[in-house]
């Protein structure tokens, strides 16, 4: 992931077109259903609004949270259909903040996505080709006792020998 000026286009990109396909589907719902007031919209990627905390959807280094970052020992090699590895996916946890995310290792021109699970909530993350090919996803509120895994996709290059996935085993902190 850039630190630049295109991440952060893209990311607030990527939540302008989240929220507004969320948006008008609670709209369209609304409207069909006959309601005529504007229903609160979910945090994208949670299992509802109970279940929203401020840490979740946030980028672990820009919140100050990978400071205390701590690896899971939890990784996974991202590989293609026949085996071949094109990267790895590694599973993180901050102390302080009580989350996990994913981070990504693979080929500089690589694109994918990285996205991280607990049993009641995911977020995922679209990565570009660029930053070294070291990028990482959105965090998730999953404080000690929450079990938490990551998942991470890659392409690199047309065919599907140049598309690999791969899934951690679950971190418990």
């Amino acid at each position: 992931m850039s630190h630049g000026i295109s991440t952060s286009i893209t990311r607030k990109m990527a939540v302008f077109g989240t929220s507004a396909a969320l948006a008008s589907g609670l709209l369209a719902t609304g409207l069909m259903n006959g309601a005529a007031h504007a229903a609160p919209l979910p945090v994208a990627g949670t299992a509802g609004l109970a279940s929203a905390h401020p840490y979740d959807g946030q980028d672990p280094y820009r919140s100050g949270c990978a400071k205390s970052k701590v690896d899971t020992g939890k990784k996974a090699s991202l590989k293609n259909e026949v085996g071949d590895r094109l990267g790895t996916i590694r599973l993180f946890y901050s102390r302080h903040c009580g989350t996990n995310w994913g981070e990504v290792s693979v080929a500089t021109g690589g694109s994918g996505t990285i996205t991280v699970y607990t049993s009641a909530k995911s977020r995922s993350f679209n990565y570009r080709p660029g930053n070294g090919g070291h990028h990482w996803g959105n965090m998730v509120y999953a404080p000690s006792g929450i079990c938490a895994k990551a998942m991470g996709t890659v392409t690199a290059g047309a065919g599907r020998a140049n598309k690999g996935s791969g899934t951690t085993a679950k971190a418990c902190d």
